[in-house]
């Protein structure tokens, strides 16, 4: 069975767990100490760690883990600095692990050299790390590459089944729900994910992973062909927008500023 669980770090982090077959991969380690703490509590060895990008708040527990686990070997891009990167990954690949078919995918944006990973379990459900490319109802920051860059990644990723899950690694749902409703104020299926996410936080649970489905009808992000977003962007512009880079430089804009 294909089992995944949540490490909450710092304020709003998320290293995924993942289980199968008996092998344990972690992916983005932002810190060792909590994940080497629930490896130990359930008798679990670390086996793969993948690593998409090269922020601090997705490598800094590399090393922690490598000394714990020596045997685990380490895959990430190669496009970027990763420490204890022993396998770098430059998208494109199909990399056989835990005894699955992982899919590499190169997504700049964020960062240049970002990469996401797919894979489709053995009942065929998709999971997609994504990074700092797709939060719930949100994206990451532009800081490297350009919109067109950006937003071809994004593309690229939303072309998986709509029930992928997709296992972002922050919590930011509820600041990016308050900017999608900014942005379409009369999106009733956001309205409905605030609720249940309000709901999720009062509890202390995480409102990832979520879907590609659910993204397609609330992240103002991944809606850059929907009349409300493109009003938006364009009042916000205030002028006219050319295709789904322009709009969707704009609502990065918006956000950058709300």
């Amino acid at each position: 069975m294909f089992n995944v669980t949540p490490i909450a770090i710092y304020s709003d982090n998320y290293v995924w767990i993942i289980q199968h077959q008996g092998c344990v991969i972690v992916v983005d380690p932002g810190l060792g100490e909590p994940v080497i703490e629930f490896l130990k509590d359930n008798n679990l060895t670390l086996d793969y760690i993948l690593v998409t990008h090269k922020h601090w708040d997705h490598v800094t527990g590399i090393a922690s883990l490598k000394e714990h686990f020596p045997q685990c070997k380490v895959y990430g891009t190669g496009h970027e600095d990763i420490p204890c990167l022993e396998h770098p990954l430059l998208g494109g690949e199909n990399v056989e692990l835990a005894g699955l078919n992982w899919h590499v995918i190169h997504t700049p944006g964020h960062t240049l050299g970002q990469i996401a990973f797919y894979v489709e379990d053995l009942s065929g459900q998709g999971h997609l790390f994504s990074a700092d490319n797709i939060f719930a109802c949100g994206c990451g920051r532009m800081f490297e590459g350009t919109a067109e860059q950006f937003q071809s990644s994004l593309a690229g990723l939303i072309s998986y089944p709509t029930n992928t899950l997709i296992y972002g690694t922050h919590e930011y749902t509820l600041a990016n729900i308050n900017f999608a409703l900014h942005i379409e104020p009369n999106n009733t299926y956001t309205l409905h994910r605030q609720d249940v996410c309000s709901e999720l936080r009062s509890q202390g649970l995480p409102t990832l992973p979520t879907t590609i489905a659910d993204e397609l009808k609330s992240n103002p992000f991944l809606r850059w062909g929907q009349p409300d977003v493109i009003r938006a962007a364009e009042h916000h512009k205030g002028a006219q927008l050319h295709g789904p880079a322009q709009v969707f430089a704009e609502i990065r804009l918006m956000k950058d500023q709300f």
